[in-house]
């Protein structure tokens, strides 16, 4: 089972769309999928149009040990027509406190990877949406994962954001991780494209340029466009929603990149 963090501590970089859109492309592709929504804000619960769950039996609950039942009692299942299967481990409003609970908690960094154990062998790859913060919440997901996609903006902020998390990553690998997590790369996420599917703006262009000097790939850009918001209103991944979309086919070539990890 291949567990991979969707990282950012930036908001609005398209962490939730990846998630769900990558999520969708390895399932269409025959693959046993999991997503876990460990952002407080409950967008990939949401994207999908999947229940909360309901108290005790949360995944709040059973990160601070306030619920102890097996986990595949937390899984609801996502339906679609095609390819292996997809399932999401969804959000509750206690999640906006659980941070604090966790704080308290021995061995708070591996609550998330205890967690996922029983489950291997059940999914083929997992996949987390991970919170706005670089907060015990990311410690989590970057605990429990094997590696990590990073989605960015064409921005200048983006930059600054990567720096910072890229710091937390080897923080965490020399304190709490036996081996390297492994770097899959950026995507490059929500692009305003011009004339010759480059970005529009000189901004853009020149922070792309940024991101091509460090040594991570650029794996994907998905460009900003209808398919992916419209899917996200139908609460279907844009693979199957749009599959002959540009859109879908970056996310196919990402699940690829992940498949080709295990």
């Amino acid at each position: 089972m291949q567990i991979t963090a969707v990282v950012n501590q930036k908001g609005g970089v398209g962490k939730t769309a990846t998630t769900i859109n990558v999520g969708g492309a390895l399932a269409v592709a025959g693959r046993r999928v999991l997503l876990v929504d460990l952002d407080p804000q409950g967008h990939l619960t949401a994207g999908l149009k999947l229940p909360s769950t309901e108290h005790p039996c949360t995944l709040a609950g059973a990160l601070t040990g306030e619920w102890t039942g097996d986990p595949a009692a937390l899984v609801v299942m996502y339906e679609h027509g095609a390819g292996g299967r997809l399932a999401a481990v969804p959000n509750s409003l206690e999640m906006f406190t659980v941070a604090r609970e966790l704080d308290k908690l021995r061995a708070r960094e591996e609550r998330l990877s205890r967690l996922l154990g029983p489950l291997d062998g059940t999914f083929d790859h997992v996949l987390i949406d991970c919170p706005p913060a670089l907060d015990i919440l990311t410690d989590n997901a970057l605990t429990a994962a094997d590696g990590v996609l990073i989605p960015v903006q064409a921005e200048d902020s983006s930059l600054r954001a990567l720096q910072l998390l890229l710091g937390q990553v080897n923080a965490l690998e020399s304190e709490l991780r036996r081996t390297p997590l492994v770097l899959h790369g950026l995507v490059l996420s929500m692009l305003e494209r011009g004339a010759g599917g480059k970005a529009r703006s000189n901004l853009a262009r020149s922070v792309i340029e940024s991101f091509e000097q460090l040594p991570l790939p650029i794996l994907a850009a998905v460009p900003r466009g209808v398919p992916v918001t419209e899917a996200w209103r139908y609460g279907r991944p844009v693979v199957e929603y749009a599959p002959d979309s540009e859109h879908a086919a970056a996310y196919r070539d990402l699940a690829k990149v992940l498949d080709g990890a295990q």
